[in-house]
């Protein structure tokens, strides 16, 4: 029996509903559902996966980790690469006769030797006693660590509201709080946008932070959330890392 119908019997026999389910364990129904039909796998990541499905487990009164050890994970499609173009010259190399070959390698030869007798100005390469001392800025620029590129900054004033968009790319789980009150905890379909203000503070999580646009009071802010891996504290000062929760 798969993870979902365990838990979809375990329910059953406590003659409990998905509304009963909710009220005690504050997950959604619709992410019951998806876990007792198998397909919030499809939806989410699978950290967020293994926490509903150990909350519910417990909630029912069955041992989380065999149910977690049977999970299956969806596989990404590979797509198949398409052969490279045969060269037209290779083609031509090919199709050469005997004959052909031995007057093609003796023009080789016979380039070669014009090249070593006479050899072009690029080619050839200037006399030890010719060259200077290096120059300080080449060995410089040169040993310059390379620097990584940094996240956008982004400009508010302490006295205007927050105001958060959010554009999905692909369907994505999402947990908006803002000044500490819950506004939505929902699946959010693909194409889906949604806008929500807030005096001082933001409090996002996000199951699949590069499958969503993020604009804050006209400004993009994607990158942070990729960057904290869909975990988000938005405030007028700057955006960091949401800190996790204590239990």
């Amino acid at each position: 029996m798969t993870v979902g119908g365990q838990l979809q019997e375990a329910r059953a026999e406590r003659k409990l509903s998905l509304a009963d389910v909710t009220r005690e364990t504050k997950i959604q129904p619709w992410v019951l559902e998806a876990l007792e039909s198998d397909r919030l796998q499809d939806l989410m990541s699978p950290i967020y996966v293994k926490g509903f499905v150990t909350t519910y487990a417990k909630f029912l009164h069955l041992d989380p980790a065999p149910l977690i050890a049977q999970l299956r994970w969806p596989q990404p499609d590979v797509a198949q690469q398409p052969l490279p173009p045969v060269s037209p010259l290779a083609v031509t190399w090919l199709r050469l006769t005997p004959r052909r070959l031995g007057i093609a390698a003796a023009i080789s030869v016979v380039t070669v030797g014009l090249l070593i007798v006479n050899p072009p100005r690029w080619f050839s390469m200037p006399s030890p006693l010719k060259l200077g001392a290096p120059k300080l800025a080449s060995v410089g620029s040169v040993n310059e660590p390379t620097r990584t590129p940094e996240l956008p900054t982004l400009t508010l004033l302490s006295t205007q509201p927050l105001e958060l968009l959010v554009s999905a790319q692909r369907t994505t789980w999402i947990q908006v709080r803002a000044d500490g009150k819950l506004l939505t905890q929902q699946r959010l379909e693909r194409g889906a946008k949604e806008r929500w203000t807030a005096k001082k503070q933001f409090e996002l999580i996000v199951s699949r932070p590069s499958q969503v646009d993020l604009v804050l009071n006209g400004q993009p802010i994607s990158p942070f959330a990729i960057a904290h891996q869909g975990r988000l504290l938005i405030t007028h000062h700057g955006i960091t890392k949401l800190p996790a929760k204590k239990p």
